[in-house]
């Protein structure tokens, strides 16, 4: 039987106030040594080492989209990445985007017998959904690298803003927050005479794989290696096997209103093609930036170099019951 190792974030959404009580309980009891509540990035880099002396080969993660990226970020010091384990995730956090592309078992106890019942029956590990790691690696090595799946930059960073004011604050999660972020954020732009001045984007190079990359401000940016998000959205196009899917947008737009539909849907029309709106898919994409980003939830901050390269390092597989 493949070896369970659990993380359990006791502050992500559903396991905040003591929710998930009976899942700390029975995992500590099934596991002894195999759970953890790491508090801290060096007590996870511990409790990884100590999985990876041990041989866990399936880490479980009970968390949401943050957890993921902290652990995701931590394995290789521990494992290596020629020996990188299995993950799956207990969806539990304010948003859920990894989970919701390579699957879940769920939450609570639900989900953790559900993986249990797996590992006893030795079918866990037999339905795995693949997926490269987003590193980003700062040039001036002002910040270690971190590994993750969703990058967004500009506009995006200012609508997580707002999702974490004024949408997860009122207890709206997952794919409401998702929409409410995203309605709240082109209504100010389009018909609130855009007060948080998205449209003028920020100042940032983008170059994808080397090639020669329109100067100017930036209105969104966004890179993944997932396959999918949440409520059908995917505002990516262009075809290829390369592993990094990215959408690049100038400031002021050409006609933005008519270009949301298209765009959420990965369909752009010819003149979108030819008035700044460019996607495809990269190996590895050159970012000049002087604002922060956000990878996965979290927001980091260029470094005083300004230069982050984006890459895909390692492979993770995720198993799902």
């Amino acid at each position: 039987m493949i070896r369970l190792g659990l993380i359990r974030n006791p502050k992500s959404t559903r396991n905040k106030g003591g929710a998930g009580g009976d899942l700390r309980e029975q995992a500590a009891h099934l596991l002894g040594f195999y759970f953890a509540e790491p508090a801290t990035p060096e007590e996870l880099a511990e409790t990884l080492a100590d999985f990876a002396r041990n041989e866990v080969g399936i880490v479980v993660v009970d968390g949401g989209d943050g957890t993921v990226r902290e652990v995701l970020t931590a394995l290789p010091k521990a494992y290596g990445d020629e020996n990188l384990p299995a993950v799956s995730i207990l969806a539990s956090g304010k948003t859920n985007l990894i989970a919701a592309d390579v699957g879940t078992s769920g939450h609570g106890m639900k989900g953790f017998s559900r993986l249990m019942e797996n590992a006893r029956n030795g079918t866990l590990g037999s339905h795995i959904q693949r997926r490269p790691v987003l590193e980003a690696r700062w040039d001036d090595d002002s910040h270690a690298p971190v590994r993750g799946t969703f990058l967004g930059a500009a506009a995006f960073t200012k609508a997580t803003a707002l999702a974490q004011e004024k949408v997860h604050a009122k207890g709206f999660n997952n794919n409401a927050a998702v929409a409410l972020t995203l309605a709240g954020t082109l209504y100010r732009t389009l018909f609130g005479n855009d007060p948080d001045r998205l449209l003028d984007g920020e100042p940032m190079t983008v170059v994808p794989d080397g090639s020669n990359s329109p100067q100017g401000n930036r209105f969104l940016f966004l890179a993944t290696t997932l396959h999918r998000l949440v409520m059908g959205l995917w505002p990516f196009w262009g075809n290829g096997e390369k592993p990094i899917r990215y959408l690049d947008i100038s400031a002021h737009p050409e006609r933005l209103s008519r270009a949301v539909l298209p765009l959420m849907k990965g369909k752009p029309t010819d003149w979108m093609l030819a008035d700044g709106y460019r996607s495809g898919m990269a190996s590895e994409i050159r970012m000049e930036l002087t604002r922060p980003f956000i990878m996965d939830g979290e927001l980091f901050e260029p470094g005083p170099g300004g230069v982050v390269r984006l890459s895909t390092p390692a492979v993770i597989d995720y198993v799902v019951p």
